[in-house]
C-alpha cells in the first residue's frame, strides 16, 4: 500500500495537467471591484502591429490620408510619426497609448485609444477629445 500512494499521487497530478481544453487568458481584476484593471506593456501586442487605411485601395500607397503604420514602438501616420512613451491595455483588445509625436514642423504629445473589433481586421483610433477614426488592416 506504501509504494501505491505515490505512484497514484504521481499519476493524478500528471492528468491534472492533459486538460483537452486550453484554458482561456484571463484579465486581471482588482480586489475590490472584480473590473479588470489596466496592464502596462513594454510594447505594442502583435494584433495590432503592421499597416491600416480606409479602403485596400489605399493600402498600396503612401500617399493616403489614412495610413496608419503600427511598429512595436512607434507609429507613423500620413504627415506625423511618433515614439510610444506608454502602452496601457485596458481590456482585450484595447489599449491607451501615449505617444510623442512630430510632423509638420510641431512636436506634441498625446494619448490615443486604440481598439481592435472582434476579428481584428478593424482599428478604431480615438483622440482625447472623442473624435473617432476607423482602419482595416491592410493585407
Amino acid at each position: 500500500m506504501h509504494r501505491i500512494a505515490p505512484l497514484l499521487l504521481a499519476t493524478s497530478i500528471v492528468l491534472a495537467g492533459c486538460s483537452s481544453e486550453p484554458e482561456p487568458a484571463a484579465q486581471p481584476e482588482t480586489a475590490e471591484t472584480g473590473e479588470p484593471q489596466t496592464v502596462s506593456l513594454d510594447a505594442m501586442p502583435a494584433s495590432f502591429l503592421g499597416r491600416w487605411d480606409f479602403a485596400e485601395e489605399d493600402c498600396a500607397t503612401d500617399a493616403s490620408e489614412m495610413r496608419l503604420d503600427i511598429g512595436a514602438d512607434e507609429v507613423a501616420f500620413y504627415e506625423s510619426s511618433a515614439a510610444i512613451t506608454a502602452i496601457e491595455q485596458t481590456a482585450p483588445g484595447s489599449l491607451k497609448v501615449g505617444h510623442s509625436f512630430s510632423g509638420e514642423g510641431e512636436q506634441w504629445e498625446e494619448t490615443l485609444a486604440y481598439e481592435l473589433n472582434t476579428d481584428g481586421d478593424r482599428l478604431t483610433v480615438t483622440t482625447p477629445e472623442g473624435s473617432m477614426s476607423t482602419r482595416m488592416r491592410c493585407p
